[in-house]
Formats: structure tokens, sequence, C-alpha cells
């Protein structure tokens, strides 16, 4: 398997695990991380899900459990993603984009994704990342030439930066639903055995 198809799949394989990572890191939704760990779950396949619901299992038996189990995972995808390069994202996300734009749209910002295929989206999150902690910087440490470089690298990025958190946080928005709907349905069958 090349590098690409084990990101492809990665990204695919713990989306759950990101979306649980976000959900858990407010306090509103934090209850809504176990079902998308649940999530997580239920999309491996046979072979892999026996041996991981046990090890789950035993995550959701206590609070570090589940922290811990979101961490991994979460980092799992998060690497995944770094490592595509942009074009690959398109392609990972192709659905997302058509569900927004459209399929004539969608096709037309091909090319766009294509014209930054030889950077992965870590290394644009990486110097947009440094760029901005120079321009922030209040030590000194940073003269006038090396700010403005990470202006200029900021000005560049920027459009590219937030054309992939957008989608990603879109992509985000679509898994919610499925990703909740177990604790719904938990919650308001216990809600319902109060009131009876």
């Amino acid at each position: 398997m090349t590098e690409e198809n084990k990101n492809l799949e990665n990204l695919a394989r713990y989306q759950y695990a990101d979306v649980s990572a976000r959900l858990y890191s407010n306090e509103q939704t934090a209850p809504f991380a176990k079902g998308a760990l649940e999530k997580l779950i239920e999309k491996m396949d046979s072979s892999s899900k026996d041996i991981a619901e046990g090890f789950y299992k035993g995550a959701f038996a206590t609070e570090e459990g589940m922290k811990i189990a979101i961490s991994i995972n979460a980092k799992k995808y998060q690497d995944a993603l770094n490592g595509l390069n942009v074009a690959e994202f398109y392609e990972a996300r192709l659905g997302t984009l058509k569900s927004v734009l459209g399929d004539e749209k969608t096709e037309e910002a091909k090319s766009i994704f294509e014209k930054y295929s030889g950077q992965t989206i870590g290394s644009i999150n990486k110097k947009f990342e440094q760029a901005n902690a120079i321009l922030k910087d209040k030590t000194g440490l940073f003269d006038d030439k090396k700010k403005d470089e990470a202006k200029k690298t900021i000005e560049k990025l920027t459009p590219l930066y937030t054309l992939i958190n957008l989608i990603e946080q879109r992509n985000y928005e679509t898994l919610i639903p499925s990703a909740t709907k177990s604790t719904y349905k938990e919650e308001i069958t216990e809600a319902l055995k109060k009131l009876a």
C-alpha cells in the first residue's frame, strides 16, 4: 500500500475520531463524544471490529480511558490529513465539495487544488502557524525582515488555509448527526423513563 493510499484510508477510517475529539473539547458537546467513538467502531471492517470493541468498552469505563481513546485515534486522523497533498485532499473531500458547490463548480475548483498539489496539508498548516507565531511574537526575537516575510507568507497562504479549514469544518458538520444519534437516543430514553 502506498503512503497516499494509507493516508486516504486512515482519513476515512478515523474521521469519527476527529468528530469525537472536537465534541469532547467543548463542555456542552462532550457527552456526545462517546457516540462518535461508537461510530468509529461501527465503520471498521469485521476483522478489526471484534478486537477494537473490547478496547473501546474498556475506554468507555472511565473518563481517563475515554480521553486516551479519543487522543490516540484523533492523532491518527490528523496524521492522515497532514500527510495528504492538496490534490489528494480534493479527492478525499469531493463529496463534501459537491454537496456545497454542485458538480460544475467542484470540477472548476479541481485546477486550484492541483495547483498546490506539491504541498501537503501538514506543510501548509506548519508554514501558516510558524508565520503567525512570528507575527504575534512579543519577545523581540524576530527582526522586521523576518516579520515582513511572515506577513507575506500569511497573505499568500490565508486563502488556501481558510479553504482547507472550511471544507474540514463542513465535513465535520455532515458527520455530526450520525455521531450524536446514539447519545440522543440514550438521553431521551433515560428522560422518558424518569418521567414515566
